[in-house]
């Protein structure tokens, strides 16, 4: 019984999970391994070592109070929830257009190789994301949930087996005039920034976790308890320690070195990634590496989707009540503004993809640098809230992670007046 417990309690973790792994990991790490090698290893670990707490007081706090951590914003003032708001506006367009748009690249990339396949890049993100909303809007936070352990496993098996070919051939042999890339000047700069501010994602994944945990109590109609929520927290986000390393030596044992370049548009990116790895590895590996790298990134698009639209809902219904309360009124509110939220975002995503003139990789720039930029103050808001928990109820925070999250803070304004002081040499 106890062991049927925690497995009803699975779902939340390993969303949060596919949430993060598709930029931070498959584009990021990848990327990092490609151009800078496995000097990035360090850099992983330590940011997701740092970050560890201010994930972790979202589902925390959700199995605490049996509300997400938008009531925890809310009564540190209304001013919280709007800068919230502000925050997620702020990146949610860019983040699901550009996803969507790896996405289609990678899918086109795949039915080419084995099809007469002529679709834009354009049309082919606007199917993908058209697609992507319909799922949500029939199957609900259900079909989510079944979707995303369908993706997780797969996932798991082809990265692992393609990580053991890539282990077992070694890296590549450097070319003889290659010079490594300067980690924090210029691209490299940026590439640390983006890196470290999504790794393994955004904190205002937090909130989203949060969420989820309450979505999926409700589904399941379940009441777990805490060591079951976080529970399942950590073994999310053990899947994205795990598979972060594995793209990281995947990019850095097939390409570092070599002077190849991943490139900066959809079609490009997708096709270089997964034809330089499958050469380096034989035809054998480029199915295995398409369905590792699409089962990664479209398990993103769908998670995103879902995440934001429901982070803007709750957030409305934050502003419109007084008090947060699990009541027919406020569920019936979410319940009506969530479908409108989640169109207006996709079609704001793909909008912003197809009118861009910038790359898929400037998008993801921008975007992942905004989240490093807010990062602290998420950080700093996630802590006031499960400190006034501890303050206010006899629940009780471990003080390892206290002392990690204000290690993690003075790291991340660290870093973040770094960026500040030196983003001219960028080019941003």
């Amino acid at each position: 019984m106890k062991t049927k417990s925690y497995l009803k309690a699975i779902g939340p973790g390993l969303i949060f999970a596919s949430s993060s792994i598709g930029t931070s990991h498959l584009v990021l790490s990848t990327r990092a391994g490609a151009e800078h090698g496995m000097i990035y290893f360090w850099i992983i670990l330590l940011a997701l070592l740092f970050k560890y707490p201010f994930f972790e007081f979202g589902p925390r706090y959700a199995a605490a109070t049996g509300h997400n951590l938008l009531k925890g914003y809310k009564d540190q003032g209304v001013w919280a929830i709007y800068i919230f708001l502000l925050l997620i506006v702020i990146s949610m367009f860019a983040v699901t257009g550009a996803i969507g748009a790896v996405s289609a690249g990678l899918l086109s990339t795949i039915l080419s190789t084995y099809f007469d396949f002529g679709l834009s890049d354009g049309l082919l993100t606007g199917v993908v994301i058209l697609v992507t909303l319909l799922a949500l809007l029939t199957g609900g936070y259900r079909g989510l949930d079944r979707i995303i352990k369908v993706i997780s496993v797969t996932l798991l098996i082809t990265a692992v087996v393609a990580f053991f070919a890539v282990i077992g051939k070694g890296p590549q042999a450097p070319a003889a005039d290659f010079v490594a890339p300067s980690l924090l000047e210029g691209a490299g700069l940026t590439l640390f920034i983006g890196l470290i501010g999504w790794m393994p994602t955004g904190i205002e994944a937090s909130v989203m976790n949060s969420i989820w945990i309450l979505k999926n109590n409700e589904t399941a109609d379940i009441k777990p308890t805490k060591k079951q929520v976080l529970f399942d927290f950590n073994l999310g986000y053990w899947f994205t320690v795990v598979t972060a390393i594995i793209f990281l030596i995947i990019g850095a044992f097939t390409i570092y070195g070599t002077g190849e370049q991943l490139g900066d548009g959809t079609t490009e990116f997708s096709k270089n990634l997964l034809h330089t790895i499958s050469d380096n590895l034989g035809s054998w590996a480029f199915p295995i590496i398409a369905v590792a790298a699409f089962g990664t990134i479209y398990g993103t698009l769908i998670t995103v989707l879902d995440a934001f639209s429901r982070c803007v809902t709750q957030g409305f219904r934050a502003l419109k009540f007084d008090v947060i309360a699990d009541s027919a009124e406020q569920k019936s509110f979410a319940k009506r503004i969530f479908p409108a939220v989640l169109i207006i975002q996709s079609l704001g995503g793909f909008a912003l993809f197809y009118f861009s003139t910038s790359s898929m990789i400037t998008m993801l720039e921008w975007a992942t640098i905004i989240s490093f930029l807010i990062a602290p103050i998420l950080g700093v808001l996630n802590l006031r809230v499960i400190l006034k928990l501890q303050r206010e109820t006899d629940h009780q925070v471990p003080k390892y992670l206290l002392y990690l999250a204000y290690i993690g803070l003075v790291a991340m304004v660290g870093f973040t007046i770094y960026y500040l002081i030196n983003i001219g040499s960028t080019g941003h």
